[in-house]
């Protein structure tokens, strides 16, 4: 046994309310980043967060146990959490046989099965009938209860948990059932009939104020990962730490029984010889962590078989595993890839990966009569209203549930020994964006952001973009009333035209040359008075293309001169008639000013800061069951409330549904 300042260390339950964030340990002595949703200026109460018994242990695998206290004077038990079911249960002591001898159990049992309750011992227990236990009968489990009422508190000692009295408890005689659980659902039981319903240990939490919303948050752990990761539950928020946000949202079905569903779209196994399906026509799944296995589609797992080389054992009907066929797995080392989504069509999925570590299990008396082996937790059914992803699937995916809006998330578990604790409050009203995306930052959502308020660090960034871009267009202002200046003034006279071909000008009116003269014998011809050069190959050097070349003016219709450039008429010392003071009217040489060659600048791109998304949550609700077998339906709206009872069914408490 652990000492007590050991249990210390390691349990932690927060009860005081926090504003925004705060900060308190974790089991591991970590430092804790407490947040709450956002609920405006509502102050929400800090999640409780149950603490793991560092205990891994299990008759159908190695599982990570929670511990509760039960009775006065109180003792301690190792139980699991259920998703599927609102009461506390605890190994009864005082039944024969509930050590199962004859399977080859050991005689002294009760240390394995987390430690064996004894009514007559607690002063505060209140005795009430003996029944079925009544959950998951339809997949063979089976077993009965001395229910009353208790008190019971989470963690190892007063101190590190919250106390409840009167709580519904059920001191169990099972073999289906190995440990004790503490059920997580929100809704009453009705020991005695509808008219006296009994609040759960969640609904009592919500209640009395200890957390600000019926909600619940859970992961199996992982014995194969790490250094071996211990499971997580909270009561009233997440641990956005703990998995990868998405943005799908799950809703409740209308049946209490069976809730928390999800559609498998499709199941593949990756190995590096490629995707084989395993599954491809999409079927509802109940979430239940009370059993071990998933129960899926016969066609579903006779592609297992097919896939991996597993062989059903009859008389257990388990998929057992021997040295060979698990050498041959680890050398394919497979991971099985589940795609899950709201309905069976339209819509997000999410892909929960699991690799063959999570389905290499052991199996022990009394579930294996006298013998021990490996097994492959999956079962089938041909009953569509069974199929179930039970704890095995809880190792690799993370679930949390929020009864007032009736939605919950599935997420991806992240495995990460250096990542600190970061647990979130629920309000009892999410966002209309609704869960998935998290901080459970689910992954968030569009029409959330729109309404989140921008920090600190957002309005800092927008205004430090919004100067950057003044000071940009200003600059560039600056730029251009420069340039303006230094542009020449246009010229005062239209420049004259330079052409190496035949050139007519239309004089002013009235202006007619009356000169002729020959160059190198050819004659000048005059029309009009104006004179007509013929093309002529003439000596000259070849000018350089820059800046001092021919350049193209608009004004005026004209060429302007080229600097220090001669026409062919020049160079060989005539004169042309309008290019000299004295010939033409106002037409003489202008020098040319280099114009500005410079481009304009491209602006900087603003982007401003990308605020953060909250993330989704996610909830449930359990609507009142109607009679028959349970079904699952596309439909999930239904008068449901969380206060709704749950009948159990059996030959000792008859369960009716309606009246």
């Amino acid at each position: 046994m652990r000492t007590l300042r050991k249990k210390l260390l390691y349990s932690l339950v927060l009860l005081d309310s926090v504003r925004c964030s705060g900060t308190s340990y974790n089991e591991d002595g970590l430092e804790v980043e407490l947040e709450k949703r956002d609920a405006g200026n509502t102050t929400l109460a800090a999640p409780i967060i149950a603490v793991p018994s560092q205990h891994w242990e299990g008759v159908d695998g190695n599982w990570s146990t929670f511990e509760i206290r039960v009775g006065t004077p109180a003792n301690v038990f190792r139980v699991l959490p259920v998703t599927s079911w609102q009461e506390t249960w605890v190994v009864w002591g005082s039944a024969a046989g509930h050590c199962n001898v004859s399977a080859g159990v050991s005689p002294d049992c009760g240390e394995a099965r987390g430690g064996l309750f004894d009514n007559n011992t607690s002063s505060t227990w209140e005795n009430g009938q003996e029944q079925f236990l009544g959950l998951n009968e339809a997949l063979g489990y089976d077993g009965e209860g001395q229910y009353g009422f208790d008190t019971v508190g989470i963690g190892y000692t007063n101190d590190t948990g919250p106390t409840l009295t009167h709580q519904v408890v059920s001191a169990i005689f099972s073999n289906s059932y190995w440990f004790g659980i503490l059920g997580l659902g929100f809704q009453p039981s009705n020991l005695t009939g509808y008219g006296d319903p009994q609040a759960s240990f969640s609904d009592t939490l919500f209640s009395n104020g200890s957390i600000s919303s019926k909600s619940w948050s859970y992961t199996a752990g992982a014995y194969y990962r790490l250094k071996s990761v211990y499971g997580n539950l909270i009561f009233g928020g997440y641990d956005a730490s703990r998995f990868m946000p998405n943005k799908v949202v799950f809703t409740m079905t209308g049946d209490n029984l069976r809730d928390i569903v999800v559609t498998i779209r499709n199941i593949t196994a990756t190995t590096e010889q490629g995707n084989t399906t395993l599954m491809s026509t999409p079927e509802f799944a109940f979430i239940d962590s009370a059993v071990p296995e998933l129960w899926l589609p016969v066609a579903v797992c006779q592609q297992f078989e097919k896939a991996f080389g597993l062989t059903l054992d009859q008389a257990s009907g388990l998929y057992l595993v021997n040295d060979t066929t698990h050498q041959n797995l680890m050398n394919m080392n497979p991971s099985i890839t589940f795609t899950l989504a709201n309905q069976k069509s339209g819509g997000s999925t999410i892909d929960i990966v699991l690799p063959y570590a999570a389905f290499y299990l052991d199996v022990k008396p009394p579930v294996l009569v006298n013998k021990t082996s490996h097994y492959f937790p999956i079962k089938s059914t041909s009953d569509n209203t069974l199929y179930t992803l039970g704890r095995a699937f809880l190792q690799e995916a993370y679930v949390t549930s929020h009864y007032e809006s009736r939605t919950f998330n599935v997420s991806q578990c992240i495995f990460d020994d250096t990542a600190s604790p970061r647990v979130i409050a629920l309000p009892p009203t999410l966002p209309s964006s609704g869960p998935g995306s998290s901080g459970s930052g689910n992954q968030g959502s569009e029409s959330e952001s729109k309404h989140k308020k921008l920090s600190g660090g957002a309005i800092a960034g927008i205004v430090i973009g919004a100067l950057a871009l003044l000071l940009l267009l200003g600059a560039l202002i600056f730029l251009c009333l420069r340039r303006r200046k230094r542009e020449p003034d246009p010229p005062s006279t239209p420049p004259v035209e330079i052409d190496t071909g035949k050139r007519i000008d239309q004089p002013p009116s009235g202006q007619v040359s009356n000169y002729a003269s020959e160059v190198d014998g050819q004659e000048k011809i005059e029309i009009q008075g104006n004179p007509i050069m013929f093309p002529q190959e003439l000596e000259a050097e070849v000018p350089q293309a820059g800046p001092s070349y021919v350049r193209a003016v608009t004004e005026a219709g004209a060429m302007s001169p080229i600097r220090e450039q001669k026409t062919p008429m020049a160079e060989l010392g005539a004169e042309e008639g309008g290019l000299v003071e004295g010939h033409g009217e106002g037409y003489r040489e202008q020098d040319d000013s280099p114009r500005s060659g410079d481009g304009e600048r491209g602006l900087d791109h603003i982007v401003s800061p990308n605020s953060n998304t909250m993330p989704s949550l996610m909830g449930r609700g359990r609507p009142i069951r109607t009679s028959g077998s349970p079904t699952v339906s596309e439909a999930t709206q239904s008068t449901w409330s969380p206060s709704t009872p749950v009948r159990r069914r059996g030959s000792k408490f008859e369960e009716r549904f309606g009246d």
